[in-house]
């Protein structure tokens, strides 16, 4: 007997999230895709995932995998898949009922459109929620050029959505809906990235593929103190290490890869700020020595490095009366337990 045909696979990467995969399948469940495949992958958990996925789903896919990180997981998921459609949904978050069939109609009427994106509603049940593409005050991605198609779809041209990405992303990995082979030949997800690896997807296949955005919200984003993105100094190395490595990726244009080597300098940059405006100067002087190497004319670039060579003391009373002059209130250096040492590739 042949096997069932399958619309969409959602992967589903967990460590240790017992207690929310159960929600999240459920929910899978009731969205309203009759040909759904679920595929959880546990990468290396010491809790009882195993047990909730069986007990809540018996049809779902259940992988298991030596800890790995998600990008591992993602693309372990993607093996054991059999749908002409893949999607990407953490195990904390969720879908909203009915839009995904939506999703899948526009992608099936509209076969140029390679990855299909929506907005999420971004969030907690204790704060509220809000669109996360509004949330980062992204009035430049609406007026990117696009083909309308319906009130609430449009194509999206691929070089000004790629220039735009590069800023800022406007794609959430819970809200994409892409054909199996876009996916494919993007070279699926670098598990050398964590935080940023959907990200480093979302740019290569933008510079390859055709984007269509659907104006509503497919996806809850929740967030909660143990959320990879609360960790902002290593996503900002992330951003980092995905613009270097994005510099190589054959795909690009001249002119795009020169866009993407002037994005990477600046979060070179505010990497390096980050440091020094929490006060841990040692560490900033070691960033900025290294965008120095790379930009060796940048006057703003020095001036920070040499004001990180100075005693902390000393950088704080400049600071301060600097601020002072502006009107601004002093500065509140922060004392943090030792870092592991920050690699930032080249």
């Amino acid at each position: 007997m042949n096997a069932v045909p399958v619309d969409v696979s959602v992967i589903i990467p967990t460590y240790n999230r017992s207690g929310f995969v159960r929600a999240c399948i459920q929910g899978l469940r009731g969205c309203g895709l009759k040909n759904l495949e679920i595929i959880v992958v546990d990468d290396g958990s010491s809790d009882d995932t195993a047990e909730v996925v069986r007990q809540t789903d018996p049809q779902t896919v259940f992988v298991q995998q030596k800890n790995s990180g998600p990008a591992a997981a993602r693309n372990n998921g993607y093996a054991h898949s059999r749908g002409r459609y893949v999607a990407f949904l953490d195990c904390d978050d969720e879908w909203l009922p009915d839009v995904p069939g939506r999703a899948v109609e526009l992608l099936d009427r509209h076969p140029q459109v390679d990855l299909l994106f929506a907005d999420a509603k971004m969030g907690s049940c204790e704060h509220g929620f809000e669109s996360w593409i509004e949330s980062g005050g992204q009035q430049a991605f609406f007026e990117l050029p696009h083909a309308p198609v319906d009130d609430d779809f449009r194509i999206l041209e691929r070089g000004p959505l790629f220039e735009r990405m590069a800023v800022r992303n406007p794609v959430f990995i819970g809200a994409v809906i892409m054909r199996r082979e876009a996916f494919e030949r993007a070279g699926k997800f670098d598990p050398q990235l964590c935080g940023a690896a959907d990200w480093h997807l979302w740019l290569r296949m933008a510079s390859m593929f055709t984007f269509g955005y659907l104006h509503r919200p497919l996806a809850i984003y929740l967030k909660h103190p143990g959320g990879m993105s609360n960790d902002f100094d290593g996503m900002s190395r992330e951003f980092c290490m995905t613009l270097e490595k994005l510099q190589n990726f054959p795909a690009l244009s001249p002119a795009q890869r020169d866009h993407v080597r002037r994005r990477h300098l600046w979060h070179l940059f505010h990497y390096a700020y980050r440091a020094y405006n929490r006060g841990d100067y040692s560490t900033a002087r070691k960033r900025f020595g290294q965008l120095l190497r790379r930009q060796p004319g940048s006057l703003r670039t020095w001036g920070y490095w040499g004001a990180s060579l100075l005693p902390a003391g000393i950088v704080n009373w400049l600071r301060n009366r600097r601020r002072a002059l502006r009107g601004d209130s002093p500065v509140k250096t922060v004392v943090e337990k030792p870092q592991s040492r920050a690699v930032i590739p080249g």
